[in-house]
């Protein structure tokens, strides 16, 4: 029988088991679920993929990207040799091969069209049957020393019948193919750097990535290309070859797939443009480890860590996900779940950063592991975590598009009001939330910026800001629902003149813009229950003079200058669908859709990079 508990038992690279000891039971965790947010994807060592790319918008050349996250190191030039990757799928096995073209197999020529396969014998030669084609039964089979298979055509170009297909998983390589024995038998591919590069690239970024901004994109890909080039000449992972072909090394997909080419005239552009270049360490090539998103800082190791800006683009910037108590705490084999408490980080980035140990405690005991080992146990996308809460996060586009995030930023929390405006009439929208009867408000887009508190209104009110008076800064306000006023002020601090308007009626969500271009606005609101915007030009009468009905309902509004005419129109957020409509005349068609956020998200707008123009954004996690 066990004893009544466990005393903690601790780890660095895995889950230890647990070693018994009597202690008081403690009381099951509060929910069903536990609510675990984090930041990134992957280890976040060196490069991070969606970083390179977001720096390569802003300008930033394959040179600065990679002296970013590489300090350190220095870009040398190395010769296109020959390396040798392991084709992991096919270890432990035969190998199977055919091509469009005449090739030779164990020294032995084959016919165009024909397949051959290789089997490794006790006596250390091989068995190769030849066939009329892949799957079909042999029709010679003889014995040779070699299990080398060549393409005929030295210069393949990307005609993927000059090249050699594998029969099983029909993947086409450039380069030579061999069966080789090393306590089991493996499958490598030989090919020049370059060669092999092509088929890297693409695998590990989109390639896509090139057409971003106007071209800019392709530093991203450049980038991939130098990190991808060093990380393989520091290699040496077996005997029979430098490395795999998956993602315990990086991954390579070849030329071609069911006949179709996978490698990409963009990202092959990538490869020839940094042709040979790679990281330098004391005269030798780095292990120049990447991973998909750092979360906004890297991880350190055998690089400094730095912030990442560029993250911010990365859909895996922020994170949450809700694993059911009952699954963690049969994860870490303590029972019941009672707590989970992180004991320490590495100090870089929100949060304090990546987790580096936590203890997980149930009514079998508990546990102390790594971050990294509680991250791979719940199949967490990093090792930078924080349990039990939520933090809300803005997410900002400068595209008309909703293309990218120019700006990601946690600020405020659960149940807070989100909203933008210009606090210092700087020409920038910078956030505000409204909580209780205080606002909060930052006069820039920094995560480090301070916030100034101004109190106004009551719990219950709902947020509206806009410039009232004209004087080119926009203030406070409240809608009260109870009664269907507005309440503004002209003051930053919350006093000064104070503007009261009756509009609208229970339920009614406020919204302000200027409808009229007198620079000045004025407020209105919008009727869920009916999709219609309710509009006055002046906030010193309650008179509607304009009701435009727009959308369905259960949408969300949103108003900004979407065409920099000096004049506000409307919106409205389809939250189901995560698309904004907006229009550039309140009684016109709709000018554009933009399918940015998610569910559930609160629609923002503001004019973020002072171009005179107002783009979209969202709040998430905002609601309760």
């Amino acid at each position: 029988m066990l004893a009544a508990a466990v005393t903690t038992a601790t780890v660095v690279g895995g889950v230890a088991a647990l070693q018994l000891a009597g202690a008081p039971a403690a009381a099951a965790w509060p929910s069903a679920s536990v609510t675990i947010t984090g930041h990134g994807y992957g280890h976040g060592r060196g490069m991070g993929q969606y970083g390179a790319y977001g720096y390569a918008l802003k300008g930033w050349t394959y040179q600065s990207i990679v002296g970013h996250y590489y300090g350190g190191t220095t870009l040398g030039t190395r010769a296109n040799g020959t390396i040798k990757v392991e084709l992991s799928a096919l270890a432990g096995g035969s190998l199977a091969v055919t091509s469009g073209k005449p090739f030779t197999a164990g020294g032995v020529a084959i016919s165009a069209g024909r397949a051959i396969k290789l089997t490794h014998l006790s006596t250390g030669k091989f068995s190769l049957a030849i066939s009329p084609g892949c799957g079909q039964a042999a029709t010679s089979t003889r014995t040779v020393s070699s299990a080398e298979v060549h393409s005929s055509v030295a210069s393949p170009g990307s005609t993927l019948s000059n090249m050699l297909t594998v029969c099983t998983g029909h993947r086409t390589y450039r380069g030579t193919l061999s069966l080789v024995y090393s306590n089991s038998t493996h499958v490598v591919n030989a090919l020049p750097i370059e060669s092999y590069l092509r088929g890297v690239v693409p695998r590990e970024s989109p390639a896509s990535w090139a057409d971003s901004a106007g071209g800019k994109g392709i530093a991203a890909l450049q980038s991939q290309a130098v990190a991808a080039r060093s990380y393989t000449w520091a290699q040496n992972r077996y005997s029979y070859a430098r490395i795999c072909d998956n993602q315990n090394c990086q991954v390579y997909g070849g030329a071609g797939l069911n006949g179709e080419l996978i490698e990409d005239s963009r990202t092959d552009k990538a490869v020839s443009t940094t042709a040979g270049k790679v990281l330098l360490k004391s005269g030798a090539p780095v292990s120049a480890e990447y991973s998909s998103s750092t979360g906004g800082w890297t991880a350190g190791g055998n690089f400094p860590a730095v912030p990442d800006a560029g993250d911010s683009v990365s859909p895996w910037h922020n994170w949450s996900v809700s694993p059911s108590a009952s699954s963690v705490g049969q994860a870490f084999g303590v029972g019941t779940l009672s707590s989970i408490t992180i004991l320490s980080r590495s100090g870089l980035g929100a949060d304090g950063g990546r987790v580096l140990s936590i203890k997980v405690t149930g009514s079998l005991g508990s546990l102390t592991t790594s971050g990294a080992a509680f991250a791979n146990a719940l199949d967490l996308r990093s090792d930078w975590f924080s349990v039990g809460t939520v933090q809300p996060y803005l997410y900002l586009t400068n595209s008309p598009t909703g293309a990218s995030t120019a700006v990601s930023l946690p600020f405020g929390k659960v149940g807070d009001q989100p909203l933008a405006c210009d606090w210092n009439g700087d020409g920038t929208d910078t956030p505000a939330v409204y909580r209780g009867d205080t606002y909060s408000i930052r006069n820039t887009l920094a995560e480090t910026a301070s916030t100034t508190s101004v109190s106004i209104g009551r719990a219950g009110d709902l947020a509206v800001c806009g410039d009232w008076n004209g004087d080119g800064t926009d203030t406070v306000g409240v809608y009260r629902p109870s009664t269907s006023e507005f309440h503004l002020s002209n003051s930053t601090t919350g006093g000064g003149t104070r503007i009261d308007v009756l509009l609208g009626r229970a339920g009614d969500v406020p919204i302000a813009g200027d409808w009229d271009g007198n620079h000045r606005d004025s407020v209105g609101v919008y009727r869920p229950s009916t999709s219609t915007f309710y509009l006055v030009n002046s906030n010193t009468s309650s008179a509607v003079r304009h009701a435009y009905q727009r959308g369905v309902v259960g949408d969300r509004p949103v108003t900004g200058d979407w065409d920099g005419d000096g004049t506000d129109s409307i919106g409205v957020f389809h939250t189901s669908k995560h698309v904004f409509a907006l229009m550039n005349q309140p009684d016109g068609d709709v000018s554009s859709r933009i399918d940015y956020g998610r569910a559930g998200d609160v629609p923002l707008a503001g004019d973020w990079n002072h171009d005179n123009k107002d783009t979209v954004g969202v709040g998430r996690s905002y609601l309760r």
